[in-house]
Order: C-alpha cells, then structure tokens, then sequence
C-alpha cells in the first residue's frame, strides 16, 4: 500500500482539510456580523449626536463606512473620541453629593 501525501481526497488529511475549511468561513462570517454590527451601532450613534454637537472630522455616513472596513478598532477610535474625556466639549462632573441634597 502506498501512502500519498499530496492526496486530499481521502483519509484523515481530507477530512482535516475539510474541517479547517469549514471553521475559517465560520470565523470570516462571525467577522462579518461583528463589522456590521458595530458600523450600525456606531452610525446611529454618530446621527444622534450629531443633532447635539458637531461631529470631530467627518460624519456620520463616513463614520459608519470606516467602521464597517475597519471593524473594533475604528469603533474604539470613534468612541474615544466622541464619548470618553479625551473630548473637550464633554464635562468633567463630580459624582460627589452636596449639602442640599443630602437634606432633601
């Protein structure tokens, strides 16, 4: 019996090739969803503040197409930069009480 390496079809090769195959267009679907998820996610958000202050750099529609091809990583961006105090225009307020409410 003569073994061949170079022959996928059968045995145990052809099944790990078919089970590596099936699991790489799984993980690249799950990659898909995750894209498009967060660029909806990240453009109605875009569109809700932009009613309120201006947006830094670009808009809504190109903020969601950035996230779309550039997945977390831009979501992570636009929120530094929208919703963490790396933005100016957001305040610093105090979780602290005051007296007069403390009294209510």
């Amino acid at each position: 019996m003569k073994f061949n390496i170079t022959n996928f079809d059968n045995g145990f090769l052809g099944l790990l090739s078919s089970v590596t195959v099936f699991w790489g267009v799984v993980v690249a679907v799950f990659g898909i969803l995750v894209k498009i998820v967060f660029a909806i996610a990240v453009y109605r958000d875009a569109v809700r503040l932009d009613r309120t202050r201006t947006l830094i750099i670009v808009g809504p529609v190109i903020w969601g197409i950035a996230t779309l091809f550039g997945g977390v990583v831009t979501a992570a961006i636009y929120w530094a930069m929208h919703h963490s105090r790396l933005n100016s225009d957001i305040p610093i307020t105090s979780t602290e009480t005051t007296e007069t409410e403390e009294s209510v």
